[in-house]
């Protein structure tokens, strides 16, 4: 007997059988292959990353617009896309899970590529930059990065470029979500204060001002830890060409002589 007719007619008779267990199996195996979202691709960010530029610099909804209509718009916006089309639809949800993934890897690796061109020797090139960038992303966080794709895409891009800089310099507060949508602030006119707000806003001062003292006295502490972390990746890096039993390529050698110098200097 053919084994596919005989499981065929089994469930058929299971199904006359109890006809609510079987539907109720069936609904939840079809179920299950739904929650199966198909991997992002590098297309599928760089057309993720379109529709979160041309959204953000729409005039219209920039600034003014909740995060639930900003990511719903960005949904949108990927969906139209005749680089997706026939593809697996995206939730708004799920763009917003992935651009903030992308924003933070390629502000990390930004970070590394400004320390390499800091460290720049002459005769290098842009290549030489590159691989070097990836190699301090490497030593900082453990992994490697793959959103070169995205990289490209974002760091040339001013608006891209204005918002990871304001929040890298700040950190959102608690409930603040909901009236700001990544980056964009609302821009909408207030009245002008009453004279309670007014006293209030005295005491408010006050209390900002000392934030500010310990804000700043906590950046100093930081700065410190970031040049002891340079000073380790620098450390390691150099440990790794001296390390190499093949001989070293000019730029690897120039770097190894800079790398030494400014280590012990």
């Amino acid at each position: 007997m053919d084994p596919y007719n005989s499981q065929h007619t089994v469930s058929f008779s299971n199904y006359e059988d109890s006809p609510g267990t079987e539907a109720s199996n069936f609904d939840g195996a079809t179920t299950a292959r739904k929650s199966v979202r198909r991997k992002w691709t590098p297309n599928d960010d760089i057309v993720l990353i379109s529709s979160w530029l041309n959204t953000s610099k729409d005039p219209v909804v920039g600034n003014e617009q909740k995060s639930v209509a900003f990511w719903t718009r960005i949904a949108a916006f990927f969906a139209a896309s005749p680089l997706v089309a026939g593809c697996e639809e995206r939730e708004a949800k799920h763009c917003k899970q992935r651009w903030h993934r992308i924003n933070e890897l390629v502000c990390k690796f930004c970070g590394a590529y400004e320390a390499a061109t800091r460290e720049k020797a002459s005769g290098q090139n842009e290549n030489d930059v590159l691989k070097l960038a990836h190699t301090i992303f490497y030593n900082n966080h453990k992994k490697r990065f793959n959103l070169e794709h995205a990289w490209k895409e974002l760091r040339n891009d001013q608006k891209w470029c204005d918002v990871a800089t304001a929040k890298g310099s700040s950190k959102k507060r608690k409930g603040e979500e909901e009236e700001e949508v990544d980056g964009f602030q609302s821009t909408e006119s207030k009245r002008p204060p009453g004279v309670k707000a007014a006293k209030a806003s005295g005491k408010k001062k006050v209390v900002i001002e000392k934030n500010l003292d310990e804000f700043q006295s906590m950046w100093t502490i930081r700065e410190k830890d970031i040049a002891a972390k340079e000073r380790l990746s620098k450390m390691i890096m150099l440990e790794s060409l001296i390390g190499k039993t093949e001989p070293l390529a000019d730029y690897e050698e120039t770097l190894k002589k800079k790398l030494i110098d400014e280590l012990w200097s």
